[in-house]
């Protein structure tokens, strides 16, 4: 399980052998690391056992963390022990981190398996005759004793549904689930798992002494300290910086905060992203370096986009996979990522309009290819989700289903290689802003950014408008107006052969022009359409082929329907492959096991 996890050679693992036959690898990136380091804690009793893989950054009500270093050895993981055996599991709601946690009573034989509020350190598994395995990655999982490597139909029935995701805890293989974030798996006798923690109920009327200079103090207290706790053990502290207001928001507080601070930005040469990234770090006194996608050959874009899909376990479809492109530069340059993860969603108002199936549908979002689910059924599952969810608002149906879905496992794919951390994610930071209602929320966040980061945020355009966060909605109209005016006369002078100005690169990447060129095109319908695919079996070859080619063709239907389609296709197509290599490694490597007792 070890092996198939493992996509560095810089990984090592210790396996622990506990009480009650229960065995534990612990992976860890630091090839210096004492192995003791990750060996479980024990109570005075022998009765039970505790690991935790992955950080802590502030103990609520749990118990204290002295740093986040601290929060990595066997003191921190003692203490906790203690906690959680005076408290109980449900006691984990409070505790903010990273993490994968496992408790074991050895006198009942139950195991106890949670990660913390938002899945950060995502945990699958699966059941078997033999027994029930769970791990970090679907491909462990597989190497389990009797798992079944039997695909999932109804995931990409799902992903060509929605935007290239599958929905809820359901992975590529239909054996595999993931562990919802903030939710305890118990294995026993029997296997269940429940919540812990659930998100914040509904609220909809301002607090009376909500004013917005004490709103915007408050968030930006919480917001240099969510900074501060994940900087604190950083050597080679770094982000990826878009001309968003997200990586921004992180490049300003930790950019002024840190001795010296990167910022990696990629996509198209001369872009909005890379114009307004660069303004950004300039200003911020910050390292830039620009990585430009679709260069290269020996590996090219495609094939290096692909070697990524078994580490990733075919979570991430093409497109999304743009985002792993420039992890070797990164590697070479950080050692510790704070990622710009849902920050508009945390902070500022992008889901709030979400409060109905159709207004969910519009956000998730519903794709109307032919060969996904149609309408109706679309609209009941929406429709129950959102009535599972209450008394919680509707938009947490996202936070349920395209976070972790479509947004989180690309951010995940970075941690094998540095440390990960998302500030946007602090409990505090994360509480504060679900208890505000909806319309203090409305430009809480943009008017925070402009009032403690004027540098930043005065005068640098948002990729989204091209204009500065201060500007005012008649400004933005105009902006918009003039843009149009420019691509309609650019395209009328075009038509007549006349010398047309240059258009303003809003996208930071090319996926239809790119993918459409004749040998990727050919390349990618090849693996899609492949004499033994599985989305023709499920969807009929015809149909599947007619939504293929209409989209290279025609432009019809989002990317993500075809980066899914071909992402599925080529996971299950190199898994067997993969998880028979991982094998044979295990077996070579096994006279030298690190094995702890």
């Amino acid at each position: 399980m070890a092996h198939a996890v493992r996509v560095h050679r810089d990984e090592r693992w210790v396996i622990h052998q506990a009480a009650a036959g229960l065995a534990l690898a612990v992976i860890h990136r630091d090839a210096d690391d004492d192995p003791s380091m990750h060996a479980p804690v024990v109570s005075a009793d022998r009765r039970f056992w505790l690991w935790m893989a992955g950080e802590a950054y502030d103990g609520g009500t749990l118990c204290h963390v002295p740093s986040v270093a601290a929060s990595r050895t066997p003191a921190f993981r003692r203490t906790l022990l203690d906690a959680l055996l005076a408290h109980g599991l449900d006691a984990l709601a409070s505790l903010d981190g990273r993490y994968q946690i496992v408790l074991l009573d050895a006198v009942s034989v139950t195991v106890a398996v949670a990660s913390d509020r938002f899945g950060g350190m995502p945990i699958f598994w699966a059941r078997s005759p033999s027994g029930t395995a769970f791990a970090g990655g679907v491909r462990d999982v597989l190497m389990a004793p009797g798992v079944g490597r039997e695909s999932d139909p109804d995931a990409i029935r799902e992903a060509v549904t929605f935007g290239g995701f599958r929905l809820g805890g359901r992975t590529n293989v239909r054996s595999v689930q993931r562990l919802r974030g903030g939710a305890l798996l118990t294995i026993a006798k029997d296997v269940s798992s429940r919540d812990y923690w659930a998100w914040p109920p509904r609220r909809e009327t301002p607090r009376r002494n909500d004013t917005v200079s004490d709103t915007i103090e408050e968030a930006h207290r919480l917001w240099q300290r969510a900074i501060a706790v994940r900087l604190s053990d950083a050597k080679r502290p770094g982000q990826t910086l878009s001309g968003g207001l997200d990586s921004r928001a992180i490049l300003a507080e930790a950019g002024a905060t840190a001795s010296s601070w990167t910022a990696v930005t990629y996509g198209v040469e001369g872009c909005d992203d890379a114009r307004y990234a660069e303004r950004a770090a300039s200003a911020a006194g910050a390292t830039w370096i620009f990585h430009p996608l679709y260069r290269g050959s020996s590996p090219d874009w495609l094939e290096r986009r692909t070697a990524f899909i078994q580490e990733t376990d075919g979570l991430v479809q093409l497109s999304d996979l743009m985002h792993c492109e420039s992890l070797s530069l990164q590697t070479a340059r950080l050692d510790v990522h704070l990622s710009g993860y849902i920050g508009d969603v945390v902070c500022g108002a992008t889901y709030d309009g979400v409060v109905d199936t159709q207004s969910l549908m519009a956000k998730l979002p519903y794709s109307g290819v032919a060969i996904g689910w149609n309408w109706a059924r679309a609209l009941q599952w929406g429709a129950d989700t959102i009535a599972a969810l209450a008394p919680s608002e509707a938009k947490f149906a996202i936070y349920e289903h395209k976070l972790p879905q479509a947004i989180h496992p690309i951010f995940q794919s970075y941690a094998p290689y540095m440390r990960l951390r998302t500030p946007f994610t602090d409990y505090a930071l994360f509480d504060f802003f679900a208890a505000r209602s909806r319309h203090t929320r409305q430009g809480l966040y943009t008017a925070w950014l402009a009032r403690k980061y004027a540098a930043l945020f005065g005068a640098i355009p948002d990729q989204r408008t091209g204009l500065p966060v201060t500007a005012s909605g008649a400004a933005i109209a105009v902006e918009r107006l003039r843009r149009g005016g420019i691509r309609a006369l650019s395209s009328a002078l075009r038509a007549v052969s006349l010398p047309a100005p240059r258009p303003r690169i809003r996208s930071y990447h090319d996926e239809h022009r790119q993918w459409a060129e004749p040998s990727f095109r050919e390349r990618i319908e090849g693996v899609i359409l492949r004499r033994d695919s599985l989305a023709a079996e499920i969807f009929g070859r015809a149909p599947l082929t007619a939504v293929v080619r209409d989209w290279f063709d025609r432009g019809v239907g989002p990317v993500q329907v075809i980066g899914a389609l071909y992402t599925y296709e080529a996971y299950h197509r190199d898994l067997a492959a993969h998880l028979r290599q991982a094998a044979q490694l295990a077996e070579e490597a096994a006279p030298r096991a690190s094995v702890v007792t």
